[in-house]
């Protein structure tokens, strides 16, 4: 097992649980919110797709987001920027619900490609640095994996506790 195993069995795991933690919740769950400004499920999973599209396409690959190649902003009437990152609440609110079905589609669009690259991966390139408008210098190919993994988990918890506020443990 290497590196690309480790990292495609988080990616695909969590996905896996996205899917289970969306199952089955109406559009008003899915927008439900703990409190006034805190993120809704819908928004996490949006976010979580959004951070893997750029994070490897825009920066790792140097190319097009699928956000804005396959016209997934347009489709959900979203600016081509949008990704959630360092929003206001008051931004995230205003994200406009979102259907599931056409979210999942665009999240797997994205986990597509980002194996595809995972694939073009080798042991060498972990430790090189790509260019990123916010920081000087870039991260390491490493860095984003283990960032990406971790910025999934994350936003999986967090979708995964608000479903259990709605509907209980494990249900």
């Amino acid at each position: 097992m290497d590196f690309r195993d480790v990292v495609r069995s988080g990616l695909e795991e969590y996905l896996g649980d996205l899917e289970k933690a969306l199952d089955g919740l109406s559009p008003v769950e899915l927008a439900w919110r703990p409190a006034p400004s805190s993120n809704n499920i819908s928004w996490l999973a949006w976010h979580m797709a959004r951070v893997e599209d750029r994070w490897v396409n825009a920066y790792l690959k140097q190319s097009t987001e699928v956000w804005i190649e396959d016209g997934w902003h347009e489709r959900f009437g979203m600016s081509a920027e949008d990704h959630g990152g360092r929003q206001t609440a008051e931004q995230a609110v205003s994200t406009p619900a979102l259907p599931m079905d056409g979210l999942l589609d665009y999240y797997k669009a994205v986990r597509a490609a980002t194996l595809e690259h995972l694939d073009t991966l080798s042991e060498a390139d972990l430790g090189k640095r790509y260019r990123h408008r916010d920081r000087d210098p870039g991260p390491t190919v490493s860095w984003v994996l283990a960032h990406l993994l971790i910025e999934e988990a994350q936003h999986l918890g967090q979708a995964a506790y608000i479903r259990g506020m709605l509907r209980g443990l494990g249900r």
